[in-house]
């Protein structure tokens, strides 16, 4: 549900490679409609983005009513049911209910689900990404710091609203993953860019998990998707998109995805000075003055910062070989934001 269109072929040929799946999510619309009591005649159709690499098998699309009402259906057509989708459109319908009361922010209702396969319709979510928000705030259209505040406001009610109460940080089981990857990296098993330097973040994970081990923090359900292209904004709303793991309960995990995900992008740029992990130091402070919380001296959202860092880097290694310069630009992002890290560590 990414209204960041153009929609270019994923592959540079000139055949669109969504059109099928396009076809064949408007069929559900009938079925959709009759399901939830819209009407199926004169609905009118528009594809919005998914990620390239699912643009043959997966489609969003925006349905238009005459009336003027809208809807998006989604469909993945290479997948069949399972309990984890179940789980995740349960975990969207949390927030959906948790959210309601509340304004200024929430997530568009399920309407209709396919009871055999990942198909279902939702209410549409007004505004643009806060992706874009953003990028035009740096253009004079609204006030950068203004935008952030109202982000972390809405991030902040999404996981108030998912409190799982109070726990104790443990990391036994990030630190056994990092650990094979180091392992397989040492063996040539695994082929990731800047080797040493990413051997060098796993150490530092060690001492970071050190650090946060025991520490008490709220936990929260995450979205589990958490970045600037999953929230859409409008000048008095925030809504959320694109739920997916259902389990995980560290809200911090969330907000170091906010500003890594999509990295080097939401890195200090344009003269702005930077703060911890390169993210500038004005962002940090409209961000956490909305999400009402010093995270940048918390040591479990320090882990999860560098955890979230470790598994982009690592993501490199299903990239084609050798990788193109995008790629390449990224790899070179996560070293001077782990140089960044480690000028900042103090023991």
């Amino acid at each position: 549900m990414n209204l960041e269109n153009p929609l270019d072929p994923a592959d540079g040929s000139g055949v669109d490679a969504g059109q099928e799946a396009q076809a064949r999510a408007e069929a559900l619309w009938p079925r959709a409609a009759t399901s939830v009591g819209l009407p199926e005649a004169g609905a009118t159709f528009r594809r919005l983005q998914v990620n390239s690499r699912r643009q043959g098998h997966r489609s969003v699309v925006e349905v238009r009513l005459p009336d003027g009402d809208r809807f998006v259906l989604r469909a993945d057509f290479d997948a069949e049911r399972s309990p984890r989708f179940a789980n995740v459109l349960a975990r969207h319908r949390s927030a959906v209910e948790g959210l309601r009361p509340l304004s200024g922010v929430s997530a568009p209702a399920i309407l209709w689900e396919d009871p055999q396969n990942p198909y279902y319709l939702m209410a549409f979510a007004p505004g643009d990404t806060a992706f874009r928000r953003l990028e035009a705030s740096d253009y004079g259209f609204g006030a950068r710091g203004a935008v952030l505040r109202q982000i972390g406001q809405a991030v902040a009610a999404l996981h108030r609203v998912s409190e799982v109460g109070e726990r104790q940080f443990w990391p036994k089981s990030f630190l056994t993953r990092i650990s094979a990857c180091a392992q397989a990296v040492r063996g040539g098993q695994l082929a990731v860019p800047k080797p040493n330097r990413f051997l060098g973040l796993c150490a530092f994970l060690h001492r970071a998990a050190r650090r946060a081990r025991h520490q008490s923090f709220i936990g929260a359900v995450e979205h589990g998707d958490l970045h600037l292209r999953n929230m859409l904004m409008t000048d008095s709303m925030v809504s959320f998109i694109d739920f997916s793991n259902h389990k995980g309960t560290y809200p911090q995990r969330d907000l170091a995805s906010i500003w890594l995900a999509n990295c080097p992008d939401h890195l200090a740029k344009d003269g702005r000075e930077p703060g911890y992990g390169l993210v500038a130091k004005e962002d940090w402070a409209a961000f956490q003055d909305g999400y009402g919380a010093n995270l940048v001296d918390d040591p479990v959202f320090r882990f999860f910062f560098a955890l979230r860092l470790f598994t982009s880097w690592s993501l490199l290694t299903k990239k084609p070989q050798p990788l193109d310069v995008k790629a390449l630009r990224r790899a070179d992002a996560f070293v001077a934001v782990f140089d960044a890290l480690l000028a900042e560590e103090t023991d």
